[in-house]
């Protein structure tokens, strides 16, 4: 218990520092995207819309079940799981700060990692039955159902609301409409669906039943921000790691605790889909 109480507080430690960093240096302005040609988007809209999410996840339904536990036989398996994905999530987050921005391979890489050595590592240490366990609390009908308040308050107050203002697009002018659709295509496949399979499905169930939920989520949501470690190879300042850890962690925070309550699939790669597309869809729709 100790040992997750610790975990819990200095992971709200590197978010509260980062938050409060960027407010006192006056960077009120976040650029969600690694896209160069994106625009800043106003921390308040950011900060609205996860804590709108985050509430309606908690309050629809008010009440679920509670999950079954692990039997203590699995725990040398889960623990040896969680060690090797979490050096999987390392492994990429340190390439990707070594090598830059460097799209394709950075895609290539995530599919490989994420997908193709991760299923290695819980092959290998088998516990039979745990995505079972962890999705039988939830009813159907609130897997299916119970995203879609959190996804449309999250998307309404981060994109279209008055927090939101206005996107500024010009900077994708230079694209043809087709490219940007092959583009958000492929960015469905390697961070959508991808990274939600590994942050989420696999790396996090297995954290949440050895650390407890709240201690879960959040090292799941720090070490999905360090996946974005690239961004300070391209922009080597304080600024753009606040900012990793305030936006890419905030979001991580909230499709785990999505995953966490609802363990919908189809809810948090909505949610990422949503992240990566939503901004584009004037473009995309042509």
């Amino acid at each position: 218990m100790r040992s997750r109480t610790t975990v819990i507080v200095l992971c709200l430690a590197v978010f509260g520092a980062a938050l409060a960093f960027l407010l006192l240096t006056g960077h009120t302005g976040l650029r969600l995207s690694a896209d160069a040609e994106a625009s800043a988007v106003p921390m308040a809209a950011v900060l609205a819309s996860t804590a709108a999410g985050l509430l309606l996840v908690r309050l629809v339904p008010p009440r679920l079940p509670e999950a079954e536990p692990e039997p203590a036989e699995h725990r040398p398996a889960l623990v040896r799981q969680a060690w090797g994905l979490a050096a999987i999530a390392v492994v990429f987050a340190a390439a990707g700060l070594a090598l830059g921005g460097h799209w394709l391979l950075y895609s290539a890489g995530k599919l490989v990692l994420f997908i193709g050595v991760a299923l290695l590592v819980v092959r290998i240490w088998r516990v039979p039955g745990l995505l079972r366990r962890a999705r039988a609390g939830v009813p159907g009908r609130w897997r299916l159902l119970g995203p879609v308040p959190a996804l449309a308050a999250w998307a309404y107050l981060l994109y279209y609301s008055p927090l939101a203002g206005a996107a500024d697009l010009s900077g994708y002018a230079a694209y043809s409409r087709e490219y940007l659709i092959a583009a958000a295509l492929l960015t469905f496949v390697t961070a959508s669906v991808t990274e939600e399979i590994f942050f989420r499905i696999l790396l996090q169930t297995r954290l949440e039943a050895l650390l407890g939920r709240w201690a879960g989520v959040l090292t799941a949501s720090l070490l999905f921000a360090a996946m974005h470690l690239s961004r300070v190879a391209d922009s080597p300042d304080a600024a753009t790691l606040a900012t990793i850890v305030v936006w890419n962690g905030g979001f991580g925070l909230l499709a785990g605790y999505l995953w966490s309550r609802h363990r919908s699939v189809w809810g948090v790669i909505a949610l990422h889909g949503a992240v990566n597309s939503l901004t584009l869809l004037p473009l995309l729709a042509g």
